[in-house]
């Protein structure tokens, strides 16, 4: 019952601000008075199949205007009927998630909204899939709604929650041999591993042993099939046997010191497969550490009588870089990408999570796509099983006063990136711009929105899923705060509903607004204080990306590009590339789509208007 009060509450403070608030990642609207909408179970799946979220039943939306209309409780019980039966039907969905206490009936004015609570599903339940073909059943979630996955995605959730012997890293290669292995690679495993535990009874075997007691060998049991695994050869392997077709022919390792100026060159320092060195996971490791180490202060640290270097920051961006090696999907196309930029470090790496986002944030729970690549790093003293990684990278950077990591999940390709941020939060540098931007205003901000305007300036730009992992707020309070930023015009919206992103106001004059700091932000719940503004939709201005990047995405776009490739050309990341400089771009008439008719289909690419 205390659960159940608790959601009708946060449910009851979205409807509140419902003319504002607009769909989000996490929340859909519905009217359903024309009966159960079909289109529910595609929202169900993709939920599921993210992480999770709320659909509301009794909400009309027209022209980008959300209006409250509540059912009878007759039509409600209706409708909870036919959602019970549909969900245990298995040619409307694969599986049902939901039980009496996940649909809520809320009472709203002279009716109630029927609340639709649906969890991330688990990786032994994914993928949540509706009629009978998860080949073309199955749909996932992103800033622009529901979509249907390609054929690829359902198949690597199939592999995710099948038992360890059949996991993908576990395929034994037909035809490789110790000359795919670059014993070079080996040896230093091996001699790191005996210098750590030098009586660990492990250090005694023969080669061909130790493979095995890695799961870099294996032999199938069924067929009596022996052979190298694709964990043993990624970690171990030659470039050219890593990349042959039996293998992983898609296998890329990029690492990049992206420079404050890009208009010269894109990177100062690059670590790829060129030749010079043999690309398996190991060397990567070994090469891309230091490098990225090698960035971060030392202070003077006695350990006893011993002075201490390596700091719990160093210790969390080496879990950090690990974390990247071991948790990726290998069964497709495969690109690790590492970028180090002035103030900050990105880890791209393919697949999904298998936990849920709070999940992660919360720490203590171990699961992972490739259990011997973590076993081989565990061996060397590098990972553990025990769910403390993540404890480890957000409690080092603290330790450094750094700005909270934070991680975020990608679709069309699937990929997660980790944003390891190399700057306080609130220092006295971005404290001083602020004030040369906004005045004697921000001496007047709470240190949440104070947070907000800091992040939005360091970042260039800021959206409700990157602070909800630096301010701890419900998402509504997030908004809120976000709305008041904007009315106060310090904050400019870019978009509309999802995906809406927020810049500093390039056009903020003095002595414009008073800002709205008279609600302390972390006492009052959204719904007592509602907003009355609405995102701006104006085009936006040149002054919101600077004129180096125009320049550099524009030579780029004399031809059709997507946006990927954009990013990788001016050194930015995908997000800031799409919502940021492209969008922009395009609201000013000067970048073109190649589908202006379905703005957000996949295939999507862009050129420069002649």
């Amino acid at each position: 019952m205390e659960d159940y009060i608790k959601e009708s509450i946060r449910i009851q403070s979205i409807l509140d601000n419902l003319i504002n608030e607009h769909e989000n990642k996490e929340i859909e609207f519905k009217s359903a008075h024309g009966g159960f909408p079909g289109s529910f179970w595609e929202t169900y799946s993709s939920f599921a199949n993210t992480d999770g979220g709320i659909i509301l039943f009794g909400v009309r939306e027209k022209n980008n205007i959300f209006s409250i209309k509540p059912h009878s409780k007759e039509d409600i019980e209706k409708l909870r009927k036919i959602f019970f039966s549909s969900q245990n039907d298995k040619c409307v969905v694969s599986l049902p998630l939901l039980s009496d206490k996940d649909v809520l009936d809320i009472p709203y004015g002279d009716g109630f909204i029927l609340a639709f609570i649906i969890p991330r599903a688990n990786r032994e339940q994914r993928p949540i899939y509706i009629g009978q073909d998860p080949m073309t059943g199955t749909f996932r979630r992103n800033d622009e709604g529901d979509y249907r996955c390609n054929p690829t995605v359902p198949t690597q959730m199939f592999a995710d929650r099948e038992s360890t012997q059949y996991k993908t890293e576990s395929r034994i290669l037909r035809n490789y041999t110790w000359e795919d292995i670059d014993m070079t690679s080996f040896r230093q495993f091996r001699t790191m591993f005996a210098n750590r535990t030098p009586s660990h009874p492990w250090t005694a075997l023969d080669d061909l042993e130790l493979m095995r007691k890695l799961g870099g060998y294996r032999k199938d049991r069924e067929t009596g099939t022996e052979g190298f695994t694709l964990a043993g050869m990624l970690m171990f392997g030659k470039t050219e046997s890593i990349t042959d077709p039996e293998c992983a022919p898609d296998f890329m390792l990029d690492y990049r010191e992206i420079p404050s100026d890009t208009t010269s060159t894109r990177w100062v320092d690059r670590i790829y497969p060129d030749g010079t060195w043999e690309a398996n996971l190991f060397q990567f490791y070994r090469l891309v550490l230091p490098k990225l180490q090698s960035f971060m202060p030392k202070p003077f640290i006695l350990k006893g009588d011993e002075r201490q270097d390596e700091t719990p920051a160093h210790e969390a961006l080496r879990e950090a870089l690990i974390n990247a090696l071991v948790h990726p999907s290998y069964g497709g196309s495969t690109r690790i990408v590492i970028l180090k930029f002035p103030n900050a470090i990105t880890m791209s790496n393919p697949g999904v999570m298998l936990v849920s986002l709070s999940q992660y944030y919360e720490g203590g729970i171990s699961e992972c796509r490739n259990p011997s690549l973590q076993k081989m790093f565990g061996l060397i003293g590098k990972s553990d099983k025990a769910g403390s990684g993540v404890d480890k990278i957000l409690k080092g950077w603290k330790s450094a006063k750094w700005r909270r990591p934070y991680i975020e999940e990608r679709s069309l390709p699937d990929k997660v990136e980790l944003y390891l941020p190399m700057e306080s939060l609130i220092s006295e540098e971005t404290l001083t711009a602020l004030r040369q931007k906004f005045g004697s205003i921000i001496d007047k901000l709470d240190h949440n929105r104070l947070s907000i305007l800091s992040s939005a300036y360091i970042d260039e730009y800021v959206t409700n899923s990157s602070l909800r992992a630096q301010i701890e707020l419900h998402p509504s309070d997030i908004t809120k705060l976000l709305r008041e930023l904007v009315k106060d015009n310090l904050l400019t919206p870019s978009g509309f509903g999802r995906g809406t992103i927020y810049c500093i106001n390039q056009d903020f004059k003095l002595g414009q607004n008073v800002p709205s700091t008279n609600v302390p932000s972390t006492d009052v719940p959204s719904s007592i204080v509602p907003s009355t503004d609405q995102p701006s939709t104006q085009k936006a201005s040149r002054k919101t990306i600077s004129q180096q990047e125009e320049k550099m995405v524009l030579d780029f776009c004399n031809q059709w590009r997507n946006a990927t490739e954009i990013a990788h050309q001016i050194g930015r990341n995908r997000q800031h590339t799409q919502k940021r400089i492209i969008k922009s771009l395009i609201s000013l008439g000067i970048l073109i789509m190649e589908f202006p008719d379905t703005p957000t289909t996949p295939k999507q690419r862009y050129k420069r208007k002649d």
